[in-house]
């Protein structure tokens, strides 16, 4: 489903666009492992060092890219992500796609696309034969009841804190002719359309919706008696199970240890899943994921980043796959700081830090900076601006930027050599990141110093809360959607291949989470411009690509001026297994991708 999080060996800017990874293992490319004759049977253990406070972080409640791991081998969609080594060159958004619980991906030229005017209607085939693992029928129904959790039986008013409405609030209503068509009908020609139910999570069990309605409405507080053959057993939220269709079913989750998956042996895919057990095991960092992975304790590591690539390519029987992502390392600035409104302070923040330091020192110089917007990066190219400028580290700019704006250093006292702010107060701000991330704690420090030379203070220790906390719900206390930080240094990614309107949620003004609009968007930076809110809505107003690029260059424009937060570098993903792991074809945005042909050599 369409939502933001949250990731080179080769010439970065040609696998950027073509949306290709490059495998390393000890002599080995490509992107996964070259299988041999597949065998039914084993079990795989795979290591995560972000566990999340409720599996609603995939795409529900809030959007949590490890989440949406985990869910990805359960909970299916209309469209899956086509594995990044079998998009074709030169693709178009539809590209990216496959189909899942629908039979095609519906676009204008084989006619499920109708535009009327200024409306537009999206028929979905369904699949036959599709069962719930409760064994419930997957119909058009559900569908519908997706579509009705998310805007068309609540509105504005939901009981499940939402991650936001965008989007889902332009369908006015989906029709269900047969058990096997649905027909979805948008107000407005709406760009984005094939996100909206695909992906992991894409679509939600009707007839588990329909009894939280009865009981309420909040998925995270109705408690449901749920009954998996093979699978979970017992009553509990939303936020503790899932009940998919996809080749795996959710057994167990053990908070703080594992969470256990198993053979869907009903499963309507080309072939029965290969393995009879996959095992996610929570780890407290990257540090120890590696030392698992040496010792065989787990089989696969997730999201290790380039700071682990040297001992990672030492790994006897190991193998790893490094995916550049349609994403950056950035710092959200908050726009409603004292210090961050000002934007001369962030320009100088723009110009003191060393971002490419960071990349050689850190990532062996595996990245490269990104645009000052880096809104259409990776397979996001086909928006590219090539004029959208890359900001150059330059202290000495930075620090006449600042004396000219009034900023002058404290020469003596407990502030010597901070500068003061028109009030007198010196210009301090926090700096925070995911607890366990040890690239991410050594680039603090980086940042730290480089900004002691233009006059701001980053205070320490450190405060880095985990993983669960900084992406939280806004219900929930989360860090980012509550807006209590200064800087906050993470990783964004497109939410699906090739769509910028997955930063929608991100950047336009509406989707700021306040108490008042129930939490809902990801705008964590009070980003308020009008002129990137005009520019997003323009991109959503056509169902064909070329005809949305100049909204979207008009919004990096503004995006780049304005700078509401600093891309560090464009993120690269990279992720370490044994090489008795056979079939894997990854893909970048829906990691634990194509489980069903993963089997143990």
């Amino acid at each position: 489903m369409i939502g933001s999080s949250r990731h080179r060996w080769y010439q970065l800017a040609a696998f950027a666009v073509a949306g290709l990874m490059a495998g390393v293992a000890c002599g080995q490319g490509g992107g996964g492992t070259k299988a041999g004759q597949p065998t039914s049977g084993g079990k795989v253990t795979v290591a995560s060092w972000q566990e999340q406070d409720s599996l609603l972080a995939a795409g529900i409640t809030s959007s949590a890219t490890h989440a949406i791991g985990f869910a990805n081998p359960v909970m299916e969609g209309l469209l899956a992500g086509k594995a990044s080594a079998d998009v074709p060159k030169n693709p178009k958004i539809s590209d990216y796609w496959e189909p899942a619980l629908a039979t095609e991906v519906p676009t204008v030229e084989n006619g499920d696309v109708k535009v009327s005017g200024t409306t537009m209607t999206v028929t979905w085939k369904l699949r036959h034969g599709v069962k719930w693992h409760d064994g419930e029928p997957f119909t058009s129904k559900d569908v519908k009841a997706t579509f009705d959790q998310w805007w068309l039986k609540f509105g504005e008013k939901n009981p499940t804190p939402m991650q936001t409405t965008s989007g889902w609030d332009q369908v006015t209503a989906v029709d269900t002719p047969d058990d096997f068509t649905a027909v979805v009908h948008w107000k407005t020609t709406f760009g984005p359309y094939l996100g909206f139910g695909s992906g992991p999570y894409g679509i939600m069990p009707a007839h588990l919706l329909e009894k939280t309605w009865a009981a309420g409405g909040d998925m995270t507080a109705t408690k449901l008696q749920i009954a998996i053959p093979g699978g979970f057993n017992g009553t509990a939220t939303w936020d503790k199970f899932m009940v998919g269709t996809g080749p795996y079913m959710f057994k167990e989750w053990v908070t703080g240890d594992h969470m256990t998956l198993v053979r869907n042996q009903n499963w309507w895919g080309p072939h029965k899943p290969y393995l009879d057990q996959i095992t996610i095991k929570f780890e407290p960092d990257t540090n120890t994921q590696l030392a698992d992975l040496r010792t065989g304790t787990i089989d696969m590591g997730l999201d290790f980043r380039a700071a682990l690539l040297s001992p990672l390519s030492h790994m006897q029987n190991g193998a790893i796959i490094t995916q550049p992502e349609s994403g950056a390392e950035k710092l959200d600035l908050n726009l409603h700081n004292k210090y961050l409104s000002d934007i001369n302070i962030r320009k100088a923040i723009l110009m003191g830090i060393d971002r490419q330091k960071i990349i050689d020192t850190l990532l062996q110089g595996k990245s490269t900076i990104p645009p000052d917007s880096w809104l259409c990066l990776g397979t996001g190219a086909w928006c590219a601006d090539p004029s959208i400028p890359r900001t150059k580290y330059d202290p000495a700019a930075a620090n006449a930027l600042l004396d000219q704006a009034g900023y002058k250093k404290a020469d003596s006292g407990p502030n010597k050599g901070i500068r003061l702010f028109k009030d007198g107060t010196p210009i301090s701000l926090t700096v925070q990141t995911t607890a366990g991330n040890a690239l991410r704690e050594q680039q603090e420090v980086v940042i730290a110093q480089d900004l002691s030379t233009i006059g701001i203070q980053i205070q320490k220790p450190f405060n880095n809360p985990p993983a669960s906390k900084l992406f939280g719900a806004f219900a929930s206390g989360g860090v980012l959607y509550n807006h209590t930080f200064d800087m906050a240094q993470y990783t964004n990614t497109y939410g699906a291949p090739a769509e910028p309107d997955a930063f929608y949620d991100a950047y336009v003004s509406t989707q700021i989470p306040t108490k008042e609009n129930g939490g809902l968007g990801q705008n964590s930076t009070f980003t308020n411009d009008p002129a990137i809110d005009a520019a997003f809505k323009q991109g959503r107003s056509a169902a064909k690509q070329d005809d949305r690029r100049s909204a979207y260059v008009a919004a990096e424009k503004r995006l780049a001026e304005i700078i509401p937060e600093i891309p560090l570098y464009q993120q690269l993903g990279v992720f370490g297994y044994n090489k008795k792991i056979q079939g894997i074809k990854f893909n970048e945005f829906y990691w634990l991708n194509n489980t069903y042909d993963w089997f143990v050599s």
